[in-house]
C-alpha cells in the first residue's frame, strides 16, 4: 500500500470523527464544519470518478461494490492502477 493511500485513509478517519463532534460548545472538543464540508466535497467527486470510470472498475473488479468502496475511499489513486 502506497503512502498516499494510507494518508487518504488517515484522512478519512479524520473526516469521520469531525463529523460526529459538535460544531460548537465543549472547548477543545468542537468539530470544524468546512471539514464536513470538504467530506461531502470529496464523497461527490469519488462518486463522479466512479461513473467515468466504471467500465474499468468493471474489468478489473469481480465485484462493482467493492469497486465502488475502493474508488470512494482512495478515487484516483485507486483508478490509476486499474489495467486498461
Amino acid at each position: 500500500m502506497s503512502i498516499g493511500k494510507i494518508l487518504l485513509i488517515v484522512l478519512w478517519v479524520f473526516l469521520g470523527i469531525n463529523f460526529y463532534l459538535p460544531t460548537y460548545g465543549v472547548p477543545f472538543v468542537v468539530g470544524f464544519p468546512f471539514l464536513n464540508y470538504l467530506a461531502i466535497i470529496l464523497i461527490v467527486i469519488h462518486i463522479i470518478e466512479y461513473t467515468v470510470f466504471y467500465k474499468r472498475i468493471l474489468a478489473a473488479e469481480n465485484s462493482p461494490f467493492l469497486g465502488f468502496i475502493k474508488t470512494l475511499i482512495f478515487g484516483l489513486l485507486y483508478i490509476k492502477d486499474l489495467k486498461k
